[in-house]
């Protein structure tokens, strides 16, 4: 016997999703890019998650003065190495801690690796999103200095938006953003996201003053993290953990602030 449920608005078999009767034909058609017939993709809690937004939306691509910086990396086969011995900094998925940058045992590459990706050239606001492998997808960090030489290997880079960029960071971390992104990479068998379906993300427009208030809190967190990493070049262990735990204790309490704030159930995250 089939049971509609109105909730999911889904009908259900013998505990198993047969269709969803929420859309239509034409619905499913206008969905860029069309091809997507997985299952996962259209499962309704996205749907029911971003319907809990509260303020207008806008996609990732029509917030951006420039365009997503697509990655690339270091090749062998090019006569280019990653070693110590090497002067330019060579930023990867490791470095995408949940708190910041790694600043510890950090990767170099060669100088003609930096002059081929050299478009990769890090600048404070930079945001790294990893867009490929299972359980890397949706990690991501915010650049919050630089050196005078760095380049990125296998990484996205979110750059010069046109909201706050510590906002955009956060956003990405919240419910909102890493369900969004959870959605693209749904049933492929490659997980992997391309930089159009990164451009689709829809991001909540919350109000400029409350974006400035979300990097100020974010900049508090991140004098912990700061300390965490200079404990851990020291090789003091018990600093690093104490510091780093506290850093993540508050990075989660305004990841949790600004998802309440983008629900309409308060007014800020101060």
């Amino acid at each position: 016997m089939r049971e509609s449920l109105n909730k999911e608005k889904t009908v259900y078999s013998n505990n198993f999703i047969m269709a969803r009767v929420d859309k239509t034909m034409f619905d499913l058609f206008a969905v860029k890019p069309a091809s997507r017939w997985d299952a996962g993709f259209w499962i309704p809690k996205y749907d029911q998650t971003l319907s809990q937004i509260t303020y207008k939306v806008a996609s990732l691509k029509d917030l951006l003065n420039s365009p997503i910086i697509a990655p690339d990396h270091v090749r062998a086969s090019k006569g280019e190495y990653i070693g110590k011995k090497y002067t330019c900094e060579y930023r990867t998925l490791k470095d995408l801690l949940f708190t910041g940058l790694n600043h510890v045992d950090i990767n170099y590459c060669s100088d003609n690796a930096f002059q081929r990706l050299k478009r990769t050239q890090l600048r404070i606001g930079d945001i790294l999103f990893a867009g490929s492998g299972i359980g890397a997808i949706g990690r991501v960090g915010i650049v919050d200095k630089v050196s005078k030489k760095s380049c990125v290997g296998d990484l996205f880079i979110i750059r010069d938006p046109k909201i706050n960029s510590y906002y955009l960071y956060i956003f990405l971390l919240t419910i909102f953003g890493q369900l969004q992104i959870e959605k693209i990479y749904h049933g492929i068998q490659s997980a992997k996201i391309s930089t159009s379906e990164i451009g689709e993300i829809k991001i909540a427009l919350i109000l400029d003053k409350i974006q400035s208030h979300i990097e100020t809190e974010y900049k508090k967190m991140a004098a912990y993290h700061n300390k965490a990493m200079e404990a851990k070049a020291k090789g003091n262990e018990a600093g690093y953990m104490k510091n780093i735990e506290i850093a993540e204790n508050m990075l989660r309490e305004l990841i949790a602030k600004t998802e309440a704030v983008i629900r309409g159930e308060r007014k800020d995250v101060i």
